[in-house]
């Protein structure tokens, strides 16, 4: 293929050793995406929404609030207003509402006239909201991408890529994605294919934020998605990448860490229809008071979350044995309802093991988990659902809520015990140790700008295609260390014969042991950085060795 051997070599460890399977790879195109009618119900479902635009339905569009649910949101009502559909929108609380479909609601919009719902992002697991929508006269379309029970809902249709009975080539769309797939063949039939590409751009921000592989189709919604991100059009989405801070070539750190936070702070702090109107604004002042706004939740975001992570660290110094079990079970009172999912995020970085971080009101308590690789999350509240009212999600990441309104209620306790049993059949020591894989050993003088050029035709990044992390043993220190804000680390190595920056993100305790002149073995990603228009290289440091 006339490619770098190190290129070659990261395309076997990817279990790619097929010449033109390795060409699709490095090359994903538009072309490739798969035919949508091929998704059970497709066709179903594209007939009833047509039928809806025919007649000039009132259709309603039930969201969710995470970043997955808001793209899905946005990009189906551009879609259905572009095709001439009489389109409005319902964002849940997060902080009242909890997760998944309400039946209320389903009853409420059908008394308004809505006689057409498409949910987004939820409701595959929807029994009594489907069984609503029903006997109050309206059709409600399920599009999702979550694990689904045994049984489906009694729904007009179901999109899911998931279910059982589909045999859709891609099984690991975001909600976004699945939402794409139905747009895809709406416009198929009405000859407006050409326009797609426009909406890759918010489809791959709902993708990378959702964390889902970035294999076969995801790959290339989010390839095309961030190229287009570096000019978008929409002026909701240039304020929103100018308030994040985002220059230049946008990749996939950019939107995990300043896009999708500001998108997913509004409705973390209470926020919800604001920011689906946000991308579709043609006021440019309006549009940056709105993204002032999500940046200041987002601040406030930060906060609730380091106040409930220090109430933590104080359990974990006065009973350290809590947080040595298989699976952390963590509740609070009234701890932010917006921020519980991050916390978790955060605990399993710490901890090494699946957690459920619960929020106990006055009326119930909300729950959110997530896990790590050899560990379904969501089989194992499967498992115990009747602990549950709703619960649902990946194998990575679930919601919940329980029937609970005290700390002190016994059930808290049953659920860690019955949570910790299942874990301990399915996890064992070696599980509970976080591993990081080394793709090779490389020589500090092959170390260069040329070679990240080469190693970033893997990218688009992500579950199930890894960035490399690469290690070299002895590279010398040319200058620092220095802390960035009390909390980072940065210094410089010797490479090739020219200093290049070394960053370990939220790790300044390391700089012991490091100085000018002493070697220091590094585990680290290639990445580059721009400023004033200079490229230049740069380390993002893993771990090292002083």
């Amino acid at each position: 293929m006339d490619i770098d051997r190190l290129l070659a070599r990261l395309l076997l460890q990817r279990g790619i050793a097929d010449p033109d399977q390795a060409r699709s790879f490095l090359n994903p195109r538009l072309e490739d995406l798969h035919d949508p009618f091929l998704m059970r119900d497709m066709q179903r479902v594209v007939e009833r929404v047509e039928r809806a635009l025919r007649e000039k339905e009132k259709i309603l569009i039930y969201g969710d609030y995470d970043v997955d649910g808001i793209t899905s949101t946005v990009v189906l009502r551009r879609a259905l207003e572009m095709l001439g559909g009489k389109v409005d929108f319902h964002i849940p609380a997060r902080l009242e509402d909890g997760y998944g479909l309400q039946p209320d609601v389903m009853r409420e919009f059908a008394l308004k006239g809505f006689s057409l719902i498409i949910s987004v992002d939820s409701g595959v697991r929807a029994f009594e909201s489907c069984r609503a929508a029903r006997e109050a006269g309206a059709d409600l379309i399920v599009t999702d991408h979550h694990t689904p029970a045994e049984t489906l809902p009694e729904a007009y249709a179901i999109l899911n890529p998931k279910r059982f009975d589909c045999s859709y080539p891609c099984k690991d769309l975001a909600a976004v994605g699945v939402v794409f797939k139905l747009v895809q063949a709406l416009f198929q039939r009405s000859g407006r294919e050409t326009v797609l590409p426009h909406f890759l751009k918010l489809v791959a921000i709902g993708t990378v934020a959702d964390i889902v592989p970035v294999v076969g189709e995801n790959r290339i919604i989010v390839k095309y998605g961030l190229q287009g991100l570096e000019r978008p059009n929409n002026l909701g989405l240039q304020e929103l990448l100018v308030g994040a801070g985002v220059e230049g070539p946008v990749g996939l750190s950019d939107v995990g860490f300043r896009i999708a936070p500001r998108i997913n702070a509004v409705t973390r702090m209470g926020g919800g229809r604001e920011v689906v109107d946000l991308f579709a604004l043609s006021d440019r002042r309006q549009a940056r008071r709105l993204v002032e706004e999500m940046n200041r939740k987002n601040d406030a975001r930060r906060g609730e979350e380091e106040r409930i992570l220090e109430e933590i660290e104080d359990r974990v110094a006065e009973r350290p044995q809590d947080f040595s079990k298989r699976f952390l079970v963590v509740a609070g009172r009234d701890w932010h309802r917006g921020v519980i999912g991050i916390v978790a995020s955060r605990l399993v970085d710490r901890f090494h093991r699946p957690v459920l971080v619960l929020s106990v009101g006055s009326e119930n308590t909300q729950g959110s988990g997530r896990s790590i690789t050899p560990f379904n999350l969501v089989e194992s509240l499967d498992r115990h659902a009747s602990f549950f009212q709703r619960h649902g999600g990946h194998p990575m990441a679930v919601g919940c809520t329980l029937q609970v309104s005290d700390l002190e209620d016994p059930r808290l306790s049953e659920l860690s015990a019955a949570l910790n049993d299942h874990a301990d059949q399915h996890l064992d020591d070696e599980d509970l140790v976080p591993r990081l894989k080394i793709a090779c050993e490389l020589p500090a003088e092959a170390v260069s700008l040329g070679l990240c050029r080469q190693v970033e035709r893997l990218a688009p990044y992500g579950v199930g295609n890894p960035t490399p992390v690469f290690a070299s043993r002895a590279m010398p220190v040319a200058a620092g260390p220095w802390l960035l804000k009390e909390r980072h680390l940065k210094f410089q190595v010797q490479c090739n014969g020219s200093r290049v920056d070394a960053i370990w993100w939220k790790n300044a305790q390391a700089a012991e042991g490091l100085s000018p002149g002493s070697p220091v073995d590094l585990a680290f990603t290639l990445g580059r950085q721009f400023f004033q228009g200079e490229e230049s290289l740069q380390l993002t440091i893993r771990d090292l060795h002083a």
